[in-house]
């Protein structure tokens, strides 16, 4: 069975239904952890039950240190912000010191936050300059917001965003505005159909795919190993697959059939 809230940014429904789950005993659970501390007790009362929890998409931010869950299966989301920035970076000219924008669509939420830092850590050591901005999960906002900084700070080189809902947002601003494909760079993460439409207009420059087909198969996979051959739990990195102009089309193609 998987449960999942209305609202992405409300964990407090996640850990109701992850409380309503224990209740109902099952072989296993699949979760996320979006946030540090709310999931630490509610786990371990599943686990002193008996029943084993494996953790995918978004790890406690100190993984196995912070939560006891007993495995990861996801992006490593500091190391993909920051592998975002430096992919997006590394073409500028040399020498030079750029202004970028961090949009988040949930700050503090441990997805968004642990890619933000990734994202600002790479700027720092590089000597660029960033703000960040709460987009929101609105498309509508999240564009009306980047449309309105860019107006006011139009030196801006880059949208480095946290998540998938941002770039689009990002993309139909800097259109708004009159910008060119390309003039000013847009990424950010996941698949989805808007996004990779915009990467074949050549408005966003990239996406970093977490991979989520290997998330949902894996946990379900690493569960069925651990009930049925007692195998022990283990922590797999989904990875940083790049989406571009190059490959798009094909993702969304895969996308379609929730392959990509």
């Amino acid at each position: 069975v998987m449960i999942r809230p209305k609202n992405e940014a409300d964990i407090a429904s996640v850990l109701a239904n992850f409380k309503a789950t224990l209740a109902q005993k099952p072989d296993g659970i699949i979760t996320t952890i979006p946030e540090p501390n709310m999931f630490d007790d509610v786990v371990k009362e599943a686990l002193a039950m008996g029943i084993p929890v494996i953790c995918a998409n978004t790890d406690d931010p100190e993984g196995a240190q912070g939560n006891a869950r007993l495995s990861y299966i996801g992006q490593d989301l500091e190391q993909a912000g920051y592998f975002l920035a430096q992919t997006a970076i590394k073409d500028l000219p040399q020498g030079e010191k750029f202004h970028f924008l961090v949009p988040a669509e949930a700050p503090g939420l441990v997805w968004a936050e642990s890619r933000a830092r990734g994202i600002t850590r790479a700027l720092e050591e590089a000597g660029h300059t960033y703000e960040r901005l709460d987009a929101t999960m609105q498309m509508d906002v999240a564009q009306s917001r980047v449309q309105a900084y860019l107006q006011s700070r139009p030196e801006t080189k880059g949208i480095l965003c946290v998540g998938g809902i941002a770039p689009t947002g990002a993309a139909k601003a800097v259109q708004n505005l009159g910008k060119k494909p390309g003039e000013i760079i847009i990424c950010g993460f996941d698949l989805l159909p808007e996004m990779l439409a915009q990467i074949q207009a050549g408005y966003i420059k990239f996406t970093v795919d977490q991979q989520p087909f290997l998330q949902g198969y894996l946990s379900v996979h690493q569960l069925y190993c651990m009930k049925t051959y007692g195998m022990s739990a283990w922590d797999v990195n989904t990875g940083n697959a790049i989406v571009d102009a190059s490959n798009a089309g094909l993702i969304l193609e895969l996308s379609k059939k929730r392959l990509r």
